[in-house]
């Protein structure tokens, strides 16, 4: 055998051997090492087994079978769970008698009817000693207890003859519906004056939007009416005179309502715009008129106070200022040089031009009047008249009062006519030589000079079942006239209706009834019903 071969047979028999030897410790070694590590008290010892007796029953102490000297009596009632209300000590150990109780005598008639008057629908204040639970008597039988004294409740004596020196007073009933329903209204109002409080305020734009923002306009809307009806607005029939005139005829009664402001009001600051038609259709000759002219009312149609802007259109328009200018020397300067620029070509875009007085800034405080100087020949854009006057009053919706001047014969009148109408304004038409064509721009700007009474709105009465135009009001200036005209059945007795309106922030606000008798006659007046419900009745209803 080779040294190489000893050598592995002698490893392997080194492996077996240390092989061995480990099971050997495994198995035999182990229980006599942890014997000697572990104390003597952990060392396992063997418990004797269990020993099981039988247990012996013993009589239940809580049972009533147990109480030798109580019994049940039969006739007794079922006891109810308001038993469970009474103190543990009466219900407790049987072998205890029951503490004696003195009951103080009532108090005298005289102290207690000062406490509960005897028309008081409230009940009589009770003390913790005076409560009871009403609990139905259990009748016990026991030859060694002696039944405790039952308590009554006091019951109040009321004496009539003290009645006279008890304060009086009445006690809501709270549970009647109508006191309910005045609570609830109550905290109605309540949560709707916060939720208002909590509303953001209305914040006028400053600067002319690039476009109509429609949104705007509504809130601007809205900011408006809210003032119109706000609270506490005085009487209009202190500042203002109203008169009716009449006129039958067939089954109609027609009518005519003229409101004049009285010289108590005055003038709230306002806000205007000119809009000069810069289209070729205007011509250099009128345009040199209307420049003239512009130039002139900028300083004798404002005043104090007043702001103003300038806008020249085509099919499109561009403002002079960005934001409203005050009236002053400085304001009217740049207003000139601005003027002198305007010339006339390309074409017109009425509708455009004249829904772009949408986007100045309207305070609710201060009414905005438009002028708008134009021949009226929409050659461009939207150029349907009727279309024109029902899309703009109806987004317009008395905002902006808009006055029109036609500057030659020719000038659509229909549009002019019907679109001021009904956008609380007035128009005129010029009809001599171009060269003056600017002549009659001043006159119509003296007639809305100074507005005493804006926003104007009337409510006729539902059983007065008046038909009247217009429907939107124009606004009252100093010196000026708001007139109504309507008609109702022949056999009215009385014509009624109310008006608010504003000046400046104060809000006004009267009911005016008519009677039919008292009214002088105008024999006009069918006529003049007529047409203005002709011009009326071409605009979306309000």
């Amino acid at each position: 055998m080779s040294n190489g071969g000893f050598a592995r047979d002698a490893v392997i028999a080194a492996l077996i051997v240390s092989l061995v030897v480990h099971v050997g410790l495994m198995f035999f070694a182990r229980p006599m090492i942890m014997t000697e590590v572990l104390p003597s008290s952990l060392r396992a010892s063997q418990r004797p087994p269990m020993r099981v007796t039988k247990a012996v029953e013993k009589p239940d102490p809580l049972k009533i079978e147990a109480i030798a000297d109580v019994k049940a009596d039969a006739s007794a009632p079922e006891v109810k769970e308001t038993v469970s209300s009474l103190p543990a000590a009466e219900t407790a150990s049987p072998t205890v008698a029951a503490p004696k109780i003195d009951i103080p005598p009532p108090p005298p008639p005289d102290v207690l009817s000062k406490v509960a008057p005897l028309n008081s629908q409230m009940p009589p204040p009770s003390s913790p000693s005076s409560h009871t639970v009403p609990v139905k008597s259990v009748k016990m039988v026991s030859p060694s207890l002696t039944p405790a004294p039952s308590v009554q409740p006091i019951a109040p004596v009321i004496d009539n003859a003290s009645l006279p020196s008890a304060p009086q007073f009445e006690s809501p009933n709270f549970s009647s519906s109508a006191f309910i329903a005045t609570e609830v209204a109550k905290l109605d109002k309540k949560s709707l004056e916060k939720e208002e409080k909590k509303e953001e305020k209305f914040e006028p734009i400053q600067e002319v939007m690039s476009e109509v923002d429609e949104s705007i306009v509504e809130k601007e809307k809205g900011a408006v009416r809210a003032l119109v009806d706000s609270e506490g607005a005085k009487e209009m029939s202190s500042v203002v005179d109203a008169s009716m005139s009449v006129m039958r005829e067939g089954e109609w009664l027609y009518f005519s309502v003229a409101v004049k402001p009285d010289s108590s009001l005055m003038a709230v600051p306002k806000d205007f715009v000119v809009l000069i038609d810069a289209s070729g259709s205007i011509g250099r000759d009128r345009m040199k008129s209307i420049r003239r002219a512009a130039k002139r009312i900028l300083r004798s149609a404002a005043n104090t106070g007043d702001r103003f802007n300038l806008v020249a259109f085509r099919d499109r328009y561009s403002y002079a200022f960005r934001s409203w200018r005050e009236c002053d020397v400085a304001s009217f300067d740049a207003a000139d040089r601005w003027l002198d620029s305007v010339a006339p070509f390309g074409r017109t875009d009425v509708f455009s031009t004249i829904k772009s007085v949408l986007t100045l800034p309207r305070n609710p405080i201060r009414p905005l009047i438009a002028l708008v100087v134009t021949d009226g020949d929409a050659n461009s854009g939207v150029n349907d008249t009727e279309m024109i006057l029902s899309k703009f009053s109806s987004l317009n919706d008395g905002l902006v009062s808009v006055y029109m001047y036609g500057v030659k014969e020719s000038s659509n009148r229909r549009l002019i006519d019907v679109l001021t109408r009904a956008n609380r304004g007035e128009s005129f038409i010029f009809e001599g030589s171009r060269f003056r064509a600017g002549e009659g721009i001043e006159p119509l700007s003296e007639r809305f000079r100074d507005p005493v009474l804006t926003d104007l709105r009337v409510v006729f009465a539902s059983g007065t079942n008046a038909e009247y135009y217009p429907r939107l009001l124009r606004n009252l200036y100093r010196g000026g006239v708001v007139n109504i005209y309507g008609r109702v059945p022949a056999d009215t007795a009385e014509v009624a209706f109310s008006i608010k309106g504003l000046s400046g922030s104060q809000a006004y606000e009267s009911y005016f009834a008519f009677p039919v008798a008292n009214a002088t006659v105008d024999d006009a007046l069918p006529d003049i019903w007529r047409r203005e419900k002709s011009v009326g009745t071409v605009l979306p209803s309000r």
